[in-house]
């Protein structure tokens, strides 16, 4: 079999709402659509006030609704394109999980090999909840192939359901990447963070970081969570809102050190992007964050510690380290990140599946 024979059932949400796996699934319907791929996709945004505010309670209605559309569509789908494979994406949430699972069942009811692709940390998601544990399980064990995204979450999907699991990292499309070697400053004059400006990606931590250093602006860019608006913030930083990509790259590019103190993640996005750019990053050690910096591409602190925040940028002030960090990282993305090296490997695992 050819890869432009194959047929392919995604199951994944799209924008809107902007988030992460929805970019990736945006990104993987562009190549394949360039490349002549028969793909088609399920589409499991959320629904309801959680597609228009960030963190908003999860409302049991809308997700039953979503759930049985998500479900109706399946079975739709599954008729009428008859794929070989079924892509699905599962961020492993509480509720969501349960729902995933039945999509596996009926995929595997229907003879169609299932690649599951866990789109988060997997433990930061499920080890406090036995249900969460338990369909885990139940999901690991139906798949075909087992995809994760970072060193951590194969360690867990082994240790914790018994189940081996392939990782793939998430890619980046060429033109994002900074053609050349970016220009260090002698002096850090700007720090950036982009994602949802929120508790959970820390940012506190780097409002209590900025007051240290009123000599350098802090920029974060993204959708602001309520809890943060009405926020005391120093003078030297600013919310910059949700940005467009090309306002995003231009952000990264102006900038001398890209921070990002999350307290959780699968595979970070906006990190790849700094990197791709050439940026130094300053991280803390969660989901796939050291397997993409390693000890090369910037400095790893700990969640929610501001004053190794800081110790990290005093370490930064040497522009020869900051060069050094740069020019890894470019080279790192180059190699191993780029959207035709993602989607090459994925479609090489499908082949190899479906000619079993």
């Amino acid at each position: 079999m050819t890869k432009n024979s194959l047929k392919i059932l995604l199951i994944s949400p799209l924008p809107p709402p902007a988030g992460g796996i929805a970019s990736w699934t945006k990104q993987y319907i562009e190549w394949s659509n360039n490349h002549d791929l028969n793909i088609d996709i399920v589409n499991t945004a959320v629904i309801g006030k959680r597609a228009e505010i960030i963190n908003s309670k999860t409302k049991i209605s809308d997700e039953l609704k979503r759930t049985k559309d998500i479900i109706r569509e399946l079975k739709k789908k599954i008729i009428e394109v008859k794929p070989q494979i079924i892509h699905l994406n599962t961020p492993c949430g509480k509720l969501g999980i349960i729902r995933d699972y039945l999509c596996a069942r009926i995929a595997k009811k229907h003879d169609v090999k299932l690649f599951i692709h866990y789109r988060c940390n997997i433990s930061d998601q499920v080890r406090k909840s036995r249900i969460s544990r338990y369909f885990l399980k139940k999901i690991a064990n139906i798949a075909d192939i087992n995809l994760v995204l970072n060193t951590s979450s194969k360690e867990y999907l082994k240790s914790e359901a018994n189940s081996c699991s392939i990782k793939i990292a998430n890619f980046i499309d060429k033109t994002f990447i900074l053609q050349g070697s970016k220009q260090i400053s002698d002096k850090i004059k700007t720090i950036s963070f982009v994602g949802h400006i929120q508790r959970t990606k820390g940012i506190f931590e780097i409002i209590d970081v900025a007051r240290g250093f009123p000599e350098i602006t802090f920029k974060l860019a993204g959708p602001i969570a309520n809890e943060i608006k009405e926020i005391d913030k120093p003078s030297n930083l600013v919310f910059m809102g949700p940005l467009i990509k090309q306002e995003v790259r231009e952000l990264l590019i102006d900038s001398d050190i890209f921070l990002f103190p999350s307290y959780t993640e699968g595979f970070a996005n906006a990190m790849l992007e700094a990197m791709s750019v050439g940026l130094p990053i300053i991280s803390t050690p969660v989901g796939a964050n050291i397997d993409m910096i390693e000890s090369m591409g910037g400095v790893i602190v700990e969640v929610g510690d501001s004053l190794s925040i800081i110790d990290a940028i005093e370490k930064m002030k040497n522009s020869n380290d900051r060069s050094k960090m740069s020019e890894w990282n470019l080279n790192k993305v180059k190699s191993e990140y780029t959207t035709e090296n993602g989607m090459s490997k994925l479609i090489s695992l499908y082949l190899k599946e479906v000619d079993k």
